[in-house]
């Protein structure tokens, strides 16, 4: 059986309406991938693809056979040899993009500035993995301006292989936490893991920009090669700031300070949607970075202050009896920790927060539930929590080992005028107590 080399499939690419690997997707003009998994074969649905309209299905079962069925070695091997190729072709910027928290959040955030000059394409959703990064590159058109690639990780290795893939020439780590300890083998692995990314730019003389007020960023990025651009400290600007911790309090930001300076008088006091010290590393990113490539600051802040927060990131929902601050994507103990600061600092009206079950932590879940239940208690939060995982080794004031119990309690005992915060692994799906707040 003949199999079809990379270059033959960067013609059926560019011949292309784009690519998919999920039949519920083919139509006329896709090439279909036929991925396999552990619970599914795509070569089971080769024909079916072309059936609806796809240009071309591409498999790797040597009994799969017919016209526009294309062979290969190994079907993601090849969607990954492909996005690869296809990358070599930008003349571009490619900025890649991880972090143990903030990543989508502050990819938006750079999406949002950098649009005021450049045509961008960024990952779409949470399409950061070892076959997402491979259908964002396939995504972007090959005269891209600009182009973020969001890289996530739980093992070591896998923001190195992203990197191979995405070739960026610029660079940001969002910072380092407690996430994904079980495939990483602790804190120290993440660390590993997350420099991954500076090791490959720096092998490239590429550009990371560091946040100078993270310590453990600033050794991460201490690499032979690397371009370092600092930012977040008065000896290295932009430097942003809040006066006061209130909910809505408007953000300022200098490239001379400490003394206000021209940006500061440019934009003036930003009124942004985004509460927290962690919201704010996250903006001052997108101006670094925003600044470097050259967009002008009133640009940058009207960016800013038009920024929504990401759906289940910081969502705030008026029910018909509370306001609810939906924040449940995912969560690990440094977001959660980091996120309940921020929620004490605001002044909430009779704060409740709503923790759920943080997953993938290991032999670290007993120390890291409790870590953030004991802040909770530091912040003089309410602190109810959902799931066994916090029943086990770390209860609230109120605790519940599955939602059906919270839901009925809510029902029949509803909280009025509170601000509530949700914030859990996605697999808890705490956004299903909206309706019942």
């Amino acid at each position: 059986m003949n199999r079809t080399p990379l270059e033959a499939l960067l013609n059926w690419y560019d011949r292309s309406d784009g690519v998919t690997t999920d039949t519920r997707k083919c139509g006329p003009g896709m090439l279909f991938f036929a991925l396999k998994g552990e619970r599914f074969d795509g070569n089971a649905f080769a024909h079916q693809a072309l059936e609806a309209g796809c240009l071309a299905s591409v498999v790797d079962d040597p009994s799969v056979v017919g016209d526009k069925v294309l062979h290969v070695e190994n079907v993601l091997q090849s969607l990954q040899g492909l996005a690869n190729l296809h990358r070599q072709r930008f003349g571009c910027p490619v900025l890649g993009l991880t972090g143990s928290n903030g990543k989508t959040t502050t990819k938006e955030l750079l999406r949002a500035v950098l649009s005021k000059s450049f045509d961008v394409q960024a990952t779409k959703g949470n399409l950061n993995n070892h076959i997402g990064v491979p259908l964002t590159l396939l995504s972007f058109p090959k005269d891209v301006e600009f182009a973020i690639v969001e890289m996530g990780a739980n093992h070591q290795g896998e923001i190195a292989a992203l990197s191979r893939i995405a070739e960026p020439t610029h660079g940001i780590i969002t910072n380092v936490g407690m996430a994904h300890l079980e495939g990483f083998g602790g804190v120290e692995g993440v660390k590993k893991g997350k420099q991954e990314l500076f090791v490959h730019l720096a092998a490239k003389g590429g550009t990371a920009f560091v946040p100078a007020s993270d310590d453990d960023l600033m050794a991460l990025s201490k690499l032979e090669g690397l371009m370092r651009l600092c930012f977040g400290t008065a000896e290295h600007p932009p430097l942003s700031w809040r006066t006061n911790s209130a909910p809505g309090a408007p953000v300022y930001w200098s490239m001379n300070p400490p003394e206000p300076g021209p940006w500061h008088h440019a934009t003036g006091a930003l009124k942004v949607e985004l509460e927290g010290e962690h919201q704010l590393a996250n903006m001052t990113a997108a101006m670094a970075v925003g600044h470097h490539f050259g967009v002008p600051a009133d640009s940058i802040g009207n960016a800013l202050e038009a920024f929504q927060p990401v759906q289940q990131r910081g969502e705030v929902v008026e029910t018909k009896t509370n306001t609810v601050i939906i924040d449940c994507y995912n969560a690990n103990p440094s977001s959660v920790e980091s996120t309940l600061r921020a929620f004490a600092a605001s002044d909430h009206n009779q704060p409740l927060a709503i923790l759920g079950d943080m997953m993938e932590l290991g032999e670290h879940a007993p120390s890291g539930h409790r870590l953030v239940r004991d802040v909770a208690a530091e912040c003089g939060i309410e602190c109810w929590t959902v799931g066994s995982l916090f029943a086990q080794h770390a209860p609230g004031d109120q605790s519940f080992d599955a939602l059906d119990a919270l839901q009925r309690l809510l029902d029949n005992q509803p909280e009025l005028g509170r601000t509530i915060l949700l914030k859990g692994s996605r697999s808890m799906k705490l956004e299903t107590l909206v309706p019942h707040l």
